[in-house]
């Protein structure tokens, strides 16, 4: 299984852009594979990209230096599903992205928070497949009492239509000190459960023991990342199976 890594402050240089030194420990994001890519603050300078905020890099332009996602949407709309697709290349793109491969991602209601899933190619099966989660205003504390629950979308090996998409419920139980909930897609073909993971005192989540059915092929043993953000108003997360087929991202917003 691979080890999830934790990333902070790193910057994708997409041409010839400005650095600055800017870092914020505000966010807090991980990857399942961070020889493909990794998560932390922005910091590039350029084009529809700023500094700062959540950002992500990917190996093929220098996996140390990261662009803000909310730069990465003016490449590609929207889905009804509220996802991005950027599939590059593409008609109009700039040639320095042409093998930045493709990025299916969300935003976490209307917060500098994301969840996604990059790969080379595309195509099933894609060895280097890689989820992950990023976000702003990363929590640094956590109540020690009451519950709240959070609808959460899950994102593993989407296609673009509604039926890919993961849908749960996440139940945070602050004095208990734990995470617990699953996702399915509507035809009950992908379920996840994250098990009983730790909500620990920082706001971070872990956990050892989710499972899974995909295709009716049964999984277990999942590592679960996932960090609170913005008061615990919004939850931002992954999980890790053995390879990469079946690791999943979510997100969602307390109810």
């Amino acid at each position: 299984m691979k080890k999830l890594q934790l990333v902070s402050a790193m910057s994708l240089a997409l041409g010839t852009f400005a650095f600055s030194g800017m870092a914020s420990a505000a966010v807090v994001g991980e990857s399942s594979n961070t020889n493909y890519v990794k998560v932390g603050t922005a910091t590039v300078n350029g084009g529809p990209h700023t500094s700062g905020g959540a950002g992500i890099g990917v190996n093929a332009t220098g996996i140390d230096n990261l662009v803000n996602f909310q730069g990465l949407t003016v490449y590609g709309a929207e889905d009804a599903q509220g996802v991005y697709n950027l599939n590059f290349p593409y008609t109009g793109s700039p040639t320095s992205h042409d093998n930045l491969g493709v990025f299916n991602f969300a935003q976490v209601g209307t917060s500098d928070v994301w969840v996604g899933e990059w790969s080379a190619y595309g195509t099933s099966g894609d060895s280097t497949r890689t989820v992950y989660y990023s976000g702003a205003n990363a929590d640094t504390s956590v109540p020690t009492s009451g519950t709240a629950t959070y609808t959460v979308v899950g994102i593993n090996n989407y296609d673009g239509t509604a039926a890919s998409l993961l849908n749960g419920t996440l139940t945070a139980d602050f004095g208990a000190a734990t995470l617990t909930g699953a996702m399915t897609n509507s035809s009950f073909s992908k379920i996840v459960s994250i098990g009983t993971a730790n909500i620990n005192s920082d706001a971070s989540v872990t956990g050892s023991n989710a499972a899974g059915i995909f295709n009716g092929t049964n999984v277990s043993e999942g590592t679960v990342s996932a960090q609170f953000y913005n008061g615990q108003a919004d939850l931002a997360g992954l999980v890790d199976f053995a390879g990469t087929e079946y690791d999943t991202a979510f997100g969602g917003t307390q109810d």
